[in-house]
């Protein structure tokens, strides 16, 4: 088969090989990719890591073979479409022709759900599911707040990217309100996302740092917010979230684990949680990480809270009240995975994500 290997330094570059179809472990799915989708991710850690890899963890397409482990659970059969989210950086990406991933984090996709769609949900819908629902302790979408609950106001920074659109899709599933909804110039999607009947209200951080904080909490009024999510996470753009917040308790969400998150300019009411969306594979955070979470112990459940999520937005997919991100289709399959990337380090991902369908790769059979 086909694999990209993305090299980052000193340019980014990708080369595409031929290696052997991988052979399933107990527990894993081989899925032959329809669709493989890009994070920031894709090019960042590699860049820091200095890692040549097939970096794609974004996978849809179709189960070519699974594990004795899997096939005992009668969950999947061969052929059957699906989406999953592949462990970082471990080998079978989803740069290929066919990638692997652990069959808790593989998902049925309903008839109506394309490819392309598909491709944009795992990994980004994890970390926001993870971030709001397991570091902050949100009630969950099976599980939603009723409908005559008092307002529960959630700050999203950045709620025009992938990261907060989801985020703000899995609120609304959980009948989270008013959600404050902070973008620039791509406000058109997050429209059609936020119920301004309840609360929600965008504002354009563009208006300036001091002018922005003012805006939120005018839009609050009487409310204080105790939740915050920073999907940009980037040149300390938690601090003016913390300013946003309840500083006598709040909890910020932050998804960048470069940082220790100890500027002195946050309130000590304000908690900063790091997001490190490996643990719905791991339930772990990486020894080195200078953010750790701080009771160990609750992360190991993630892997099990990420099979329930997935399962439960495939039947959110299928009832229609949660949908993909808005996306870009490159050209030239696994040959123009180098382009997306360049274009998404570059920042060009405007409210979309970028995605590669592998059959437009040059030399398939």
């Amino acid at each position: 088969m086909k694999e990209v290997i993305v090299r980052p330094n000193p340019t980014l570059t990708t080369e595409i090989h031929d290696v052997p179809i991988p052979t399933p472990r107990d527990d894993e799915v081989i899925i032959q990719v329809v669709v493989a989708g890009s994070n920031v991710k894709d090019w960042l850690h590699i860049t820091t890591l200095n890692l040549s890899v097939n970096s794609g963890d974004d996978i849809a397409g179709t189960i070519y073979a699974m594990g004795a482990g899997v096939e005992a659970t009668g969950e999947f059969h061969i052929g059957d479409r699906v989406a999953a989210f592949h462990p970082m950086l471990a080998p079978g990406g989803a740069y290929a022709q066919f990638a692997v991933a652990p069959s808790h984090t593989v998902f049925i996709l309903p008839r109506d759900t394309s490819f392309e769609e598909a491709a944009t949900i795992p990994l980004v819908t994890l970390t926001a599911a993870i971030s709001l629902f397991c570091r902050q302790s949100l009630p969950p979408p099976w599980s939603p707040r009723p409908a005559n609950a008092p307002p529960l106001p959630l700050v999203i920074y950045g709620a025009s990217s992938a990261l907060g659109s989801f985020a703000i899709k899995l609120a609304k599933a959980s009948n989270i309100h008013p959600i404050i909804a902070i973008c620039g110039a791509s406000q058109q999607y997050v429209k059609s996302l936020i119920e301004p009947s309840k609360g929600d209200a965008i504002i354009d951080y563009r208006i300036g740092v001091e002018e922005m904080i003012d805006a939120v909490k005018k839009s609050l009024g009487p409310l204080k917010a105790e939740h915050a999510l920073d999907a940009i996470s980037a040149k300390g753009t938690w601090i003016p979230i913390a300013k946003m917040v309840d500083a006598r308790k709040a909890q910020i969400s932050v998804v960048s684990g470069s940082n220790r998150y100890e500027e002195t300019e946050v309130p000590t009411g304000v908690s900063i949680k790091y997001t490190f969306v490996g643990t719905a594979h791991s339930g772990a955070y990486k020894s080195g990480m200078p953010k750790q979470p701080e009771d160990p112990e609750t992360v190991k459940s993630d892997v099990e809270f990420a099979y329930v999520l997935l399962r439960y937005v495939s039947r959110m997919l299928s009832r229609g009240n949660f949908e993909g991100h808005p996306v870009e289709l490159i050209p030239g399959g696994l040959d123009g995975v180098e382009v997306g990337l360049r274009r998404l380090k570059n920042g060009e991902a405007k409210g979309v994500k970028f995605v590669y369908k592998i059959s437009q790769t040059h030399g398939l059979a």
